[in-house]
């Protein structure tokens, strides 16, 4: 069976790594068939491990062999890029870069996510360090996401688009939850036509800052009402960019490969054989 092709408007749905999905591989699946299986019905995936180290460049290429010519991965950056204390030499950004080099090779790299944390506020240092992102990246389609709210303040969102386009930087819009003066509100835009980044966290409230496991934070399920929402915002996306990726995060109790198989139905790219996925489970925590 080949991959899921990307929709006429070039919308992809994926899901933010593959390694752990509860429900969606069949029992007794071994790891190293774990992707050939995704690949089936999703025409994306974020590779989030680059985050904690560089992946050799060969484990990018078997990726590659293993999965359809259509399949594209987006690459999450390596954390010293991001999460740093002192800025980082351009050393690790070369070693970064070289990494992936065999997806760029072959046409299989889709963007490379910089997700910055909370600490990332608007600042000068900060907006000097993703002009020297857009320099480091070399043209590689580098995506950012804000976890910080002062980059999206009311006074302050026109002038980060701006910015963005500027220097060529892709926009992700983050959909997680809406806490005042804190966390990113989901503001619509494309700083770079050739695309439009979606990265979809769940709202689960309540649980965003509690201690314990990222699953925990990332335990909810969309709604049908929420997903005709994003459908709305995808197509509306497309006609703005070459390419539109959407990738679902909120994978603590197998919500998210629903969610995405649920969105792609909407948007007429369901697999044309979807998996058999359990139900939902009621949610880790209620009021």
């Amino acid at each position: 069976m080949t991959g899921r092709e990307a929709r006429p408007g070039n919308i992809r749905i994926g899901i933010s790594s593959w390694g752990s999905l509860p429900g969606f591989y069949p029992s007794g699946v071994k790891p190293a068939d774990k992707l050939p299986w995704f690949a089936r019905y999703f025409s994306v995936v974020e590779v989030n491990v680059s985050f904690y180290r560089l992946v050799a460049p060969h484990t990018y290429a078997h990726w590659a062999e293993i999965t359809p010519s259509n399949f594209v991965f987006d690459v999450k950056a390596f954390g010293e890029l991001t999460h740093f204390r002192d800025p980082p030499p351009g050393a690790t950004f070369a070693a970064f870069r070289d990494s992936y080099q065999p997806l760029r090779d072959d046409g299989r790299l889709g963007g490379v996510l910089h997700q910055f944390p909370p600490r990332f506020a608007n600042t000068l240092t900060s907006q000097e360090h993703l002009r020297r992102v857009a320099e480091q990246m070399h043209g590689d389609p580098t995506v950012i996401e804000f976890r910080n709210h002062t980059w999206l303040a009311p006074d302050q969102a026109e002038a980060t688009f701006a910015l963005l386009k500027e220097l060529g930087l892709g926009y992700a819009i983050a959909d997680e939850p809406q806490i005042p003066n804190d966390t990113v509100p989901p503001l619509l835009a494309v700083t770079n036509p050739a695309l439009a980044y979606i990265r979809l966290h769940g709202r689960n409230a309540d649980a965003w800052y509690r201690g314990g496991s990222g699953g925990t934070r990332y335990d909810y399920d969309y709604s049908a009402t929420e997903l005709e929402e994003w459908a709305a915002v995808a197509t509306d996306l497309a006609a703005q960019a070459r390419d539109v990726h959407v990738l679902f995060n909120n994978n603590a109790q197998g919500a998210g490969t629903r969610n995405a198989l649920a969105l792609g139905e909407l948007l007429g790219i369901a697999p044309l054989d979807p998996p058999e996925l359990p139900p939902a489970q009621p949610p880790l925590f209620t009021d």
